[in-house]
């Protein structure tokens, strides 16, 4: 369910990222097996001010960016597409541009700008037998030296992460090895500080 994170209290001094994000989930949704992207764009959103909830409206957010914005690959029922995920954010007045490589994800964590990413994990079984391919969206919000810690998911180690960013899922729906974050991230979080920009 939505909750704010205190990465303050789960990391090490070694952390790099957010110290605090507010993160929606599935559950916070109807449509549980294929909303992800929506959880994701809503976490994306709050942090940069656009949306402001609180644990209880959490729920009213999701289905209501569910209803104008739903999962889109193969009627929904393949989860959300990068352009759905780049659409309710650009109807919440954020543009996103692309990250591409490790690198440039450390960077903007090390600046405290989250990122939207897409990574693979194990669908379902077909036959008993096959493990079906599937994506899930996350917002990765900082990382230390053995983890990147993401939003929706939790810790997840570096190799584990770098396997599952550039597979079969990741590339079919254009985001291998990309990450997404505001064309002007700073800007918005220096003005959620009261800086000026």
């Amino acid at each position: 369910m939505a909750q704010l994170i205190n990465a303050i209290a789960i990391a090490q001094s070694a952390f790099q990222g957010v110290r605090t994000i507010y993160q929606f989930t599935n559950w916070d949704g109807e449509l549980v097996p294929f909303n992800c992207g929506q959880a994701a764009a809503c976490t994306y959103l709050t942090y940069t001010g656009k949306l402001t909830p609180v644990e209880e409206q959490a729920g009213e957010i999701m289905r209501r960016i569910e209803k104008t914005h739903p999962p889109d690959n193969l009627g929904g029922y393949m989860g959300t597409s990068r352009r759905r995920v780049e659409r309710i954010c650009r109807s919440h007045g954020v543009i996103l541009r692309p990250v591409l490589g490790e690198t440039k994800l450390r960077e903007q964590l090390t600046l405290g700008n989250p990122v939207i990413v897409m990574l693979s994990v194990p669908g379902q079984k077909l036959f008993n037998r096959f493990t079906m391919p599937a994506g899930h969206w996350m917002v990765a919000y900082g990382f230390d030296e053995q983890d990147v810690h993401l939003t929706n998911w939790g810790k997840m180690s570096w190799v584990d992460f770098r396997r599952r960013w550039n597979t079969l899922v990741p590339r079919i729906i254009g985001m291998s090895n990309l990450g997404l974050v505001s064309r002007s991230p700073s800007r918005e979080a220096a003005t959620r500080s009261g800086a000026s920009a």
